[in-house]
């Protein structure tokens, strides 16, 4: 068996089979949650007078993205989140690859991470904790408050005179271990997954033009680069997920690692068929 063919480390090609079963499970589970045709979708928050009154309320967000609380309302991308699960499944990387306003950022919050959650990538578990950051002028700082937020790595620890992020930004900035180590540090319980979420990853080309001028090598862009890359170089169930405009792909280059990581990774989001539509709608 060629090494493009060979399945990797954890059998990932022998678990799909286990994937797909539980995904319609799930969608099953789903379908039978949902609003009957023509009903009216309510939202967690909607009060009962609301509803009394019959003002229906709008499934959609508007112009910005669904949140993951938000999946009632998610309908029509079940293919697509089925072919991100078994991307992220191959290689612990995925990058979420499209034009601007294509979904890009919901389907991660509504399909993806709602997926992982109910165990459909069965060879990881169901036990996860999540980080979700947009990169910004200061990538470190952002990935350090997303970890240190409640419920990601830490439930409770005393980091002495700083806050927790400012110790976890202090270890990231070490060497480009520094992802792993903060994992490692949180002794995070048996069988926990670990998913970084890094959205709209086209901000650390933008701010890197406008701010850094420091050799590529020591610049905050590239260091947060290292720490994505080694982790997902390294056995540990830190998983990696970016979002990305595609017109930035070919920015992608000036990270030694980083195209051979998205070209092993990457999920282009298709334009939704009339099935789909249906299915967001109805």
């Amino acid at each position: 068996m060629s090494a493009a063919a060979r399945p990797p480390e954890g059998g990932a090609h022998s678990s799909l089979g286990e994937d797909a079963a539980k995904r319609q499970e799930g969608r099953a589970i789903s379908a039978a949650a949902r609003p009957p045709e023509g009903g009216t979708h309510s939202s967690p928050g909607e009060d009962a007078t609301t509803r009394r009154e019959g003002r229906p309320t709008s499934p959609y967000p508007g112009i910005r993205p669904f949140r993951e609380d938000e999946e009632y309302l998610f309908f029509g991308r079940e293919s697509q989140v089925d072919a991100m699960v078994d991307t992220l499944a191959r290689g612990r990387f995925l990058a979420v690859i499209g034009s601007s306003g294509c979904g890009k950022s919901s389907l991660v919050n509504c399909g993806l991470r709602p997926a992982l959650h109910r165990g459909l990538l069965t060879r990881a578990g169901s036990a996860w904790r999540m980080a979700s950051c947009r990169p910004g002028g200061h990538p470190l700082r952002a990935l350090a408050q997303a970890l240190a937020a409640p419920g990601a790595l830490h439930r409770n620890m005393d980091a002495g005179p700083f806050s927790l992020a400012e110790f976890i930004e202090t270890t990231l900035a070490m060497s480009r271990r520094g992802l792993v180590e903060a994992w490692q540090q949180a002794r995070l319980p048996e069988g926990t997954n670990l998913l970084v979420i890094v959205d709209q990853f086209e901000e650390l080309f933008r701010y890197r033009q406008l701010g850094d001028t420091g050799p590529a090598d020591e610049d905050p862009a590239t260091a947060f680069v290292n720490l994505l890359l080694q982790a997902r170089a390294e056995d540990v169930p830190i998983h990696i997920v970016l979002t990305m405009r595609s017109d930035f792909l070919g920015d992608c280059a000036r990270f030694a690692g980083l195209p051979e990581a998205i070209n092993g990774g990457q999920y282009l989001v298709p334009r939704m068929s009339r099935e789909d539509r249906r299915a967001a709608i109805l």
